[in-house]
């Protein structure tokens, strides 16, 4: 009886929160129900001691501080752009970049190439924000550019500067650029699945020169990604990636059209913020491992921090005077409570469950399953991401258990926590949150006619399947 109780006390946050979240319950809520079933469970079923409670508190407290301040530098750089017109500089810059006689390089540039880079750097879905219209500009149906500008979201482990990834790292127990280089790795499938489906969305003429630009986008955005987490670590790895695409992709398009479009003043003040944090995280990590500044000076290469200058800089540049910033700071704090709430409270379910043994326990459950139990765990990060819609309360939900099951059946911890952080990362194309946010903008409606859905959905699953298959063989 007293594993039956266990059990039952073990999964029963997690159900309540999938159970509240399919009733459409907003997710901030759905996180604080399911965290007070946790800490009931924890107290009556498992009972941590005291140093146990305290050990995770001191482990835990500064990631979870660190995701907060990213997640406050990302909504206030987003929030300077729009108020400074920043994203519209830098688009407009970016088409006017390709010839207009062919609309395939210019939409490969948007899709992969600026859709990434902006979820890289501010998350919450900002890039299929930016593209989406601009995918309609181009001659592209409204339905076709919503589904484009989602497919084009396939860096999510590295959104932000990558804080769900970081959750990932801690709650598994694992090194964080070496989840970095696994995520990478396995990021292969998302890369090749949303390029093939894009196609298919399109439906263009299929064409030698085609394929072969879509093969030049996956092989050089997935080298790049795999080569700066490998070289830089994994907060700049999105940014990184997506500029390789769009260099490629300007430069293919130049061929034929001559020198680039000349840039403007307001260019660069758009792109000024971006070239503070790069250049900021790049020179911080070479300074660190050069030996050059000191180890307790190790904050200096945190994303948290550049991010937040980057924001400063942005909001700068969109007021005459910083006195007059007041209503954008307002704003981007009126718009942070409830994201870094969200992220915070689904991160203290997965601290809580960690700390009591509610996750170990599952873990073995699942071990029972052996070699079965891993190859799921990608789906189970999938679930979680859907519900969700962010990859950091998929990675806060299953991190430890993830890694728990693997080390239970002797596979490879990091590969199946890396499958697991890739698949709930990419499930957020289909998100409700994230269909309801890229439909809003080009739509009337929160949602997409069903054959956009199925397509969405099937790049989904056969991601999540692959990716099962690769932790198989390589876990």
């Amino acid at each position: 009886m007293s594993e039956l109780v266990h059990t039952g006390a073990a999964i029963a946050p997690i159900l309540l929160v999938f159970g509240l979240l399919a009733l459409r319950v907003p997710s901030l809520l759905a996180g604080a129900a399911g965290l007070v079933g946790a800490i009931v469970a924890a107290a009556t079923a498992f009972r941590p001691d005291d140093d146990e409670i305290l050990a995770a508190m001191h482990q835990m407290g500064p990631t979870v501080l660190e995701v907060a301040l990213i997640l406050l530098g990302g909504v206030t750089l987003a929030v300077a752009m729009s108020s400074a017109g920043s994203r519209d500089h830098i688009a407009d810059w970016l088409t006017r970049a390709g010839p207009t006689e062919d609309r395939i390089p210019v939409i490969l540039l948007l899709v992969f190439g600026l859709t990434p880079f902006m979820e890289s750097v501010t998350g919450f879905g900002l890039g299929v924000v930016i593209t989406a219209p601009l995918l309609v500009r181009i001659g592209l149906s409204p339905v076709k550019a919503v589904v484009s500008g989602l497919l084009g979201l396939t860096l999510v482990p590295w959104g932000s500067l990558g804080p769900g990834t970081l959750v990932a790292a801690e709650l598994g127990g694992q090194d964080f650029a070496d989840l970095g280089v696994w995520s990478a790795l396995l990021t292969l499938p998302v890369l090749l699945v949303s390029t093939v489906t894009l196609v298919l969305v399109l439906r263009p003429r299929i064409t030698v020169r085609l394929t072969l630009l879509c093969s030049a986008v996956v092989v050089i955005q997935w080298s790049a990604l795999v080569a700066a987490n490998m070289l830089l670590g994994a907060p700049p790895a999105g940014i990184v990636a997506s500029l390789a695409v769009i260099a490629f992709l300007i430069g293919v398009s130049r061929v034929r059209g001559g020198p680039l479009p000349r840039g403007s003043r307001d260019l660069l003040r758009a792109v000024a913020p971006f070239i503070v944090l790069l250049s900021g995280i790049l020179g911080a990590t070479v300074a660190l491992g050069s030996g050059l500044v000191p180890e307790a000076a190790s904050w200096l290469d945190s994303p948290a921090l550049w991010v937040n200058i980057a924001a400063l800089v942005a909001l700068r540049a969109s007021v005459p005077a910083m006195s007059n910033a007041f209503p954008l700071v307002r704003e981007a704090v009126g718009a942070w409570v409830p994201v870094a709430g969200n992220a915070i409270v689904f991160m203290a379910i997965g601290i809580v469950m960690a700390t009591a043994g509610m996750a170990s326990h599952l873990a073995q459950l699942a071990s029972g399953a052996g070699d079965v139990a891993l190859a799921l765990t990608p789906a189970v990060g999938a679930a979680g991401g859907y519900l969700t819609g962010s990859n950091t309360g998929a990675a806060a939900m299953f991190s430890s258990a993830t890694t728990g099951v693997a080390s239970d059946v002797g596979a490879n911890a990091l590969v199946a926590l890396a499958g697991q952080n890739v698949a709930g990362s990419y499930a957020i194309i289909v998100s409700p949150p994230r269909v309801a946010l890229a439909v809003g903008v080009v739509l009337s409606g929160t949602k997409l006619p069903g054959g956009a859905g199925r397509a969405l959905g099937t790049a989904v699953v056969a991601a999540t399947v692959a990716l099962g298959a690769a932790v198989y063989l390589l876990g």
